[in-house]
């Protein structure tokens, strides 16, 4: 105990007086405290912005989906018909250019619906690359206001 206490009388402090730091110093941390803190709101705006456009790209995304799925339902559907139809086609089929006529029909059909299948998924990826695209460019334009 008397070394403890000859400790602190040697540095000239005891441990039930506060440390006095000088003004300046108190007046620097205070504004570093008061940075500090501003930086963090700003962050977390950022971050809070960041997640509400990940959870809007996200919903497009799933409706994307969900399009893109009935989308292959309905091209399923059709290249289905269209292969029972050549089936009746050749099952009636009379003769050997009857079997070929079928046969063409068949390839022009499924040449044209090919075409069209094209054409929906280029609208279809068209539709979701826009709208991705919305939803980022408002939440750039939204943090570009803040």
């Amino acid at each position: 105990m008397a070394a403890s206490r000859a400790a602190t009388e040697t540095s000239g402090r005891q441990f039930d007086m506060p440390i006095e730091f000088p003004a300046n110093m108190r007046k620097l941390a205070q504004e570093a405290v008061a940075e500090t803190r501003e930086n963090y709101k700003q962050v977390e705006i950022a971050a809070n912005e960041l997640v509400s456009t990940l959870v809007s790209t996200q919903s497009t995304v799933a409706r994307s989906i969900a399009n893109y799925r009935a989308w292959l339902m309905k091209v399923a559907h059709r290249n289905v018909i269209s292969a029972f139809d050549f089936a009746q086609n050749l099952a009636t089929a009379k003769s050997v250019p009857d079997v070929i006529e079928c046969t063409r029909t068949l390839a022009r059909v499924q040449l044209d619906a090919l075409a069209l299948q094209t054409n929906e998924l280029n609208e279809l990826a068209c539709n979701v690359a826009t709208k991705m695209a919305e939803s980022i460019k408002t939440s750039i334009t939204t943090a570009g206001e803040a």
